[in-house]
C-alpha cells in the first residue's frame, strides 16, 4: 500500500470488491483530541423558553460565558480591554456583573497578573468571537483563548486562514436600542450548537470491533486500553451526534439541511460580534456613553477642525480595534427606533447620490427584507439608503467603514482627549481596511419592544410572517445571511440518487490534512462498464451569492492533479498547478436541468427565488433542499475501466451584475469599491490587512471541495441486494440504488458508515513526475491471477505447517475470489499481515462478521 511507485489507479485497481469483503484488521488507534469540548457530550444544551426576550446586561453575560466555555472549539470571548489595551468606560459602580467573566479568566488561566484585565472601574466590552479553531489553529485570533491546543499534529501553515472571510455584528451601539445584542446571541447559541453537534463523531471511521483481530491463540482479547477507550469514543460520540441532531430537528426547527447549513457558516468563516458595543449605556438603558453619542464618534465626513470630536468613546475606539485587526467584507450594526434596512450613502456630503456598488447593496438589502420578513402588526422591513430612509449623520460608522480606505479627503485623524486620548496613527487607515457593507439595522419602533413582540423559537430559520416571527427571530435569520453572502461556495450534494450525509465537516481542513485531498475527499463506488447506464448523475448547488452567471462541472485522473489542491505556502484554494491541470486535462460537463440555453440559475437569496429548484413534498435530495438551486450533470464513466478514481468538481460565476455602476454615483466615474463586489468580479483583485487577504479568482470561478468517484465492476453491484444490505455486505455504507434495485452508488467513507479498513487501500502515493497520464492504466489480469494463485498457495501452506502467529510489519491487500455458502460466487478482497517470518492469516470475514473461506 505504502508503495510510491503505484498510482492511485494501480492501487484502486488492486481492491475490486472492498466492498463487499475485508479480511478483520487489528483496531487503528485514533488521536483523539483533548481540546475538543466534552460539555456536549456530558448534557443537552438547557431549555430556554419558547418566547424570547430582551436580555439585559448581567443575563447577557452569562450567556456569553456559557458559549465560551461550552463550545471553546468554536468560540473565544475575550474583552477589547484584554485584547487592545483600552480603558472601561464608566464609574465603580458600573457593571458590577463583570466580576464574573474575571472569575471566570481567573479559574481558566489561574494567574491574576494575566487576568487583571478582565475587571476594574466601568465596563468590559464583550467580544464573541465564532470560528473553527481547530480547522485554523494558527489564526491570530485563536492565539488569543491561551488555553486552547489543536488536537492536529500537523502545525501547517498553508491551512488557509488567511482567507477566512470576516464578518462584524455590531448589537448595540445605542445603548437603549435593545434588540440587536439579545439577537445576536439567540443566533450564536444556534450557530455553535448545531456546528459542534455536525462535528460529532470526531473520528474519520469507525473503529474496528474489539474481538476483530486482536485475540490471542487462546481467544482471548487482547485489545489493549487506549484501543479500547476509542471504540468507546466512538460509541459515546456516535450516540451524542444522533441525539442532538434529534434534538436540533424536534425541539429547535433545525432539520439536517439547516444544521449543516449553520455548521458551514462556522466552519467557513471569522463572525465577529460585539453584543454591546456601547456597553455602559446598555447596563445604564441609555442612548449615550456618559454623554456621548457613539455613532457620531468615527472620522468620517465631519466638519473642519472638529478633529478633538471622534473616538471620543471606548465604544468607537473598540470598533476601530477590530476593524484595524480584521479585514472584514460585510458587517451589521443593530439600532432601534424605526424599522428600515439602510445602506450607503449617509453622509451629508453625497446627499442625493447613489454610493459605489449600489445594486449589490440594493439586491442584499432587499434579501435581508426578504428572509427576515414581518409579523401581524409589522410589514417587512423597509430598506433603501440611510440619506432617503433615514437621516444623514456626520461622523457614522456604516459611511467610516465603507469607504474609509479610499475616500481619504473624508477621514481625519482623530485626537481625543477623553480617556486619556487616543493615538491619533490609529484613525490612519491602509488601502483595504474599510471597503466593507456595514448595513444599518434599524430594528423596531419601539428602542425595547413588548416581549410578545419578539417571537419564538419555533422554526426559526424558517422566514414567515406569522405569531412566530418576531423582532428577535427575523434579525437571527437576518444575521445568519449576512453571514451567507460574504462569500460565494459551491457544493457538491450526490452521485446518482445517493444523498451525503455531510456537507462541510467542523474541524476538519482539507488544506492542513496530513495526507491529501485525494485521502479526505469524499469516495464514491460507481458500477463501470455497464452498457445499460454508462453517465452517472451529479448534484450540485451553489451558495453565499445572488445571481449565478454560469455553474459546471469538470472532472478528470486523480492521477493527473498535484498532491495538495491548495497553494503550499498560503492555502489559496485552488492552487494555480490545480487550475491548469483542470483547464488543460479535465472534461467540462453543463449542467442538465437548465433551460434556455444557459448554464446559470439564481441562489435561494435572488428576489425570484431559487433555480433550478423542485416541489417540496418528497424525500429526494432535491426536494428535500427546495430552498437552494439545484443543478444536475452527468459524466461518463462508459469508457474508464474498474480502479479508475476520478476527480470531480464543481464551479460557479456569480453576480458579474453587480460591477455595473450607478448612473448617478458618487464619487463621480468610481467603479467597484467594495470587497465583496470586488471578490467576485475583479479576477486580479487583491486586499490585505493584519494578515487577512482578499483574493479575486481566476475567471471569477469559485470551487466546490472535489469528490472521488471511483469506477468499479458493474457485475459486482448485481450481486448486492438492496433490500438485504446485512446479506450483501453492505451494512456499513451509504448507497443509492436504481428502480431495478441494482446499485447504483456507494458513499464508501461516509462518517456515520464507513470503517477505516474499507479505505486504507486508496491512499494517495507520492505525485508521478510530469504529471499524470491521461490513459487509464489498466491492470493485468493474468499477473493478478498468479499473484492470488501464489498468495493462497503460501496461504494455505502457512496455515497447515506454521502454527498461528500474528504479524503486522505492513499490510497488503490482494484480490480473490470467494465461496459464499449457498453457492454465490463473488469477487472480494482480503488482506494479509506480513511479517518477517511470513504471512499471517488468511480468514475471510464480510463486514457483518461472517466467516468465509478461499475458494
Amino acid at each position: 500500500i505504502q508503495n510510491p511507485s503505484l498510482t492511485r489507479g494501480d492501487r484502486a485497481r488492486r481492491l475490486p470488491a472492498t466492498i463487499t469483503m475485508t479480511l478483520l484488521l487489528r483496531p487503528a488507534l485514533f488521536i483523539i483530541t483533548a481540546a475538543l469540548s466534552a460539555a456536549v457530550e456530558e448534557s443537552p444544551p438547557p431549555q430556554r423558553e419558547e418566547q424570547y426576550k430582551i436580555l439585559p446586561s448581567p443575563d447577557l453575560l452569562n450567556r456569553l460565558l456559557y458559549l465560551s466555555t461550552t463550545y471553546p472549539n468554536f468560540c473565544t470571548l475575550t474583552t477589547t480591554q484584554e485584547w487592545f489595551g483600552l480603558p472601561r468606560a464608566g464609574e465603580d459602580g458600573d457593571c458590577p456583573f463583570d466580576e464574573l467573566y474575571a472569575a471566570a479568566q481567573k479559574s481558566a488561566q489561574g494567574d491574576d497578573e494575566k487576568t487583571s484585565a478582565a475587571s476594574g472601574k466601568g465596563c468590559n466590552n464583550y467580544v464573541l468571537i465564532i470560528q473553527d479553531k481547530e480547522a485554523h489553529p494558527n489564526d491570530p485570533d485563536v492565539q488569543l483563548d491561551v488555553n486552547f491546543q489543536t488536537s492536529s499534529q500537523q502545525q501547517q501553515q498553508q491551512e488557509g486562514w488567511k482567507f477566512v472571510p470576516d464578518v462584524f455584528l455590531s448589537g448595540s451601539v445605542h445603548g437603549n436600542e435593545r434588540v440587536g445584542p439579545t439577537s445576536l446571541v439567540e443566533m450564536s447559541e444556534l450557530l455553535l450548537e448545531s456546528a459542534a453537534c455536525e462535528s460529532l463523531p470526531r473520528m474519520k471511521f469507525q473503529p474496528s470491533d474489539s474481538n476483530d483481530n486482536d485475540d490471542d491463540a487462546s481467544g482471548q482479547d487482547t485489545t489493549n486500553d487506549a484501543v479500547k477507550f476509542t471504540q468507546e469514543q466512538w460509541e459515546q460520540e456516535l450516540s451524542t451526534a444522533q441525539t442532538c441532531r434529534q434534538s436540533l430537528t424536534t425541539n429547535k426547527g433545525i432539520p439536517s439541511p439547516l444544521r449543516q447549513w449553520l455548521a458551514r457558516l462556522v466552519t467557513t468563516r471569522r463572525t465577529i460580534i460585539i453584543p454591546t458595543a456601547n456597553a455602559l449605556g446598555y447596563s445604564r438603558n441609555k442612548r449615550e456613553e456618559g454623554s456621548i453619542d457613539p455613532n457620531r464618534d468615527f472620522p468620517f465626513d465631519i466638519e473642519q477642525y472638529h478633529e478633538s470630536e471622534c473616538m471620543q468613546t471606548i465604544a468607537g475606539r473598540s470598533i476601530n480595534e477590530l476593524w484595524r485587526s480584521h479585514l472584514f467584507q460585510i458587517g451589521l450594526t443593530f439600532h432601534g427606533g424605526m424599522e428600515v434596512i439602510g445602506y450607503e450613502w449617509g453622509a451629508p456630503t453625497y446627499l442625493n447620490l447613489d454610493a459605489p456598488d449600489a445594486l449589490a447593496q440594493d439586491q442584499i438589502a432587499h434579501a435581508y427584507s426578504r428572509y427576515s420578513n414581518g409579523f401581524p402588526g409589522h410589514v417587512p422591513y423597509d430598506f433603501g439608503t440611510m440619506n432617503d430612509k433615514v437621516y444623514y449623520v456626520r461622523g457614522g460608522m456604516e459611511d467610516w467603514a465603507f469607504a474609509g480606505s479610499w475616500d481619504p479627503d473624508r477621514v481625519v485623524q482623530c485626537t481625543p482627549t477623553t480617556y486619556g486620548g487616543y493615538p491619533p496613527e490609529k484613525t490612519v487607515y491602509n488601502n483595504s481596511t474599510l471597503r466593507a457593507f456595514n448595513m444599518l439595522i434599524e430594528t423596531s419602533d419601539k428602542k425595547e419592544p413588548m416581549r410578545e413582540d419578539l417571537g419564538s423559537r419555533h422554526d426559526p430559520l424558517i422566514s414567515t410572517n406569522g405569531r412566530d416571527n418576531g423582532h428577535v427571530a427575523r434579525n437571527i435569520r437576518l444575521a445568519l445571511l449576512a453571514m451567507d453572502v460574504v462569500e460565494p461556495y459551491v457544493s457538491i450534494r450526490g452521485v446518482e440518487e445517493l444523498m451525503f450525509e455531510d456537507d462541510v465537516i467542523p474541524t476538519m481542513n482539507l488544506k492542513r490534512s496530513p495526507t491529501s485531498y485525494y485521502d479526505d475527499a469524499k469516495l464514491v463506488w460507481v458500477p463501470g462498464g455497464d452498457k445499460k447506464s454508462t453517465t452517472r448523475k451529479i448534484t450540485w448547488t451553489v451558495g453565499g451569492a445572488m445571481t449565478i452567471d454560469g455553474t459546471e462541472i469538470v472532472y478528470g485522473l486523480w492521477d493527473d492533479l498535484p498532491t495538495q489542491l491548495a497553494e503550499s505556502t498560503s492555502g489559496f484554494y485552488p492552487s494555480m498547478e490545480t487550475r491548469n491541470v483542470i483547464d488543460t486535462k479535465f472534461q467540462v460537463v453543463q449542467p442538465s436541468n437548465v433551460e434556455g440555453g444557459t448554464s446559470g440559475g439564481r441562489s435561494r437569496w435572488h428576489a425570484d427565488g431559487a433555480y433550478p429548484a423542485e416541489p417540496e413534498g418528497g424525500d429526494t435530495y432535491e426536494q428535500i433542499y427546495n430552498y437552494d438551486p439545484v443543478f444536475k450533470a452527468f459524466i461518463d464513466t462508459g469508457k474508464m475501466p474498474p480502479g479508475t478514481a476520478i476527480a470531480v468538481f464543481a464551479r460557479a460565476k456569480v453576480d458579474k451584475d453587480w460591477a455595473t455602476s450607478a448612473a448617478n454615483v458618487g464619487p463621480a466615474g468610481l467603479g467597484p469599491a467594495s470587497h465583496i463586489v470586488n471578490a467576485r468580479t475583479n479576477p486580479s483583485y487583491f486586499a490585505s490587512n493584519a494578515g487577512k487577504v482578499i483574493h479575486g479568482r481566476e475567471y471569477s470561478w469559485w470551487y466546490s471541495d472535489p469528490i472521488t468517484v471511483l469506477v468499479g465492476d458493474a457485475k459486482e453491484a448485481e450481486g448486492w441486494d438492496i433490500n438485504d444490505p446485512t446479506a450483501s455486505g453492505l451494512t456499513h455504507f451509504s448507497l443509492s440504488s436504481n428502480a431495478r434495485g441494482v446499485v447504483t452508488a456507494v458513499h464508501v467513507n461516509a462518517r456515520f458508515a464507513g470503517k477505516a479498513e474499507l479505505t486504507e487501500t486508496f491512499s494517495r502515493p507520492v505525485p508521478r513526475t510530469g504529471g499524470g497520464d491521461t490513459t487509464p492504466k489498466r491492470s493485468s489480469s493474468a499477473s493478478a491471477a498468479l499473484v492470488v494463485m501464489l498468495l493462497i498457495a503460501i496461504g494455505i501452506f502457512v496455515r497447515l505447517v506454521r502454527p498461528r502467529r500474528r504479524r503486522r510489519a505492513y499490510r497488503q491487500t490482494v484480490a480473490v475470489s470467494t465461496d459464499v455458502e449457498g453457492g454465490d460466487d463473488f469477487d472480494a478482497s482480503y488482506r494479509d499481515d506480513v511479517g518477517n517470518e511470513g504471512i499471517g492469516d488468511l480468514e475471510l470475514r464480510i463486514s457483518c462478521g461472517v466467516t468465509m473461506r478461499t475458494k
